[in-house]
């Protein structure tokens, strides 16, 4: 068997962030320079602001749940397939790109913001394979199987019928 390196526990996650922040700024730059133009004015604030503090509140236990069993898993070098894990294949990014900055920017009331999950998700598709890689690399065919059965990023895992 070659010899692989192990990743770093943090994986993708420092450019991801740069990457993620740095949009950000540029897009709540723009929000603030051109302010009040990208300003959601159509719907009442309430309409914004109850799902916003909802995906945020959905997305806080989801990454704090996601950070323990990867750092469990990464210290035990083994494959987490349950709980958590059998929504997304990756629910610490997904806690950032699907529940929390949407709900961030909903609350923020700023249309062109809500490029940036947008933005994080397709970026996430790119660097995620590295990431995908090197668990095929460790894991082999138990990784394969996982992959088919569980998405990357959506946590739409959660509603399928998984009694396997």
């Amino acid at each position: 068997m070659e010899n692989i390196s192990k990743m770093s526990r943090w994986g993708i996650g420092p450019i991801f962030t740069f990457l993620s922040i740095a949009y950000s700024i540029i897009i709540f730059s723009l929000d603030r320079l051109f302010y009040p133009l990208f300003q959601i004015e159509i719907v009442p604030s309430i309409v914004l602001i109850i799902p916003g503090i909802l995906l945020i509140v959905a997305g806080i236990p989801f990454f704090i749940i996601s950070v323990i069993k990867i750092s469990r898993a990464y210290n035990a070098n083994t494959l987490v397939t349950n709980g958590i894990f059998r929504c997304c294949r990756h629910p610490l990014y997904a806690s950032w790109t699907v529940f929390i900055v949407p709900g961030i920017i909903l609350l923020s009331k700023s249309w062109i913001g809500l490029t940036i999950p947008i933005f994080m998700y397709f970026l996430l598709l790119i660097l995620v394979k590295k990431e995908e890689n090197y668990l095929i690399r460790i894991f082999g065919s138990e990784y394969l199987e996982y992959k088919r059965r569980v998405p990357c990023i959506l946590p739409y895992g959660c509603f399928r019928n998984q009694s396997r």
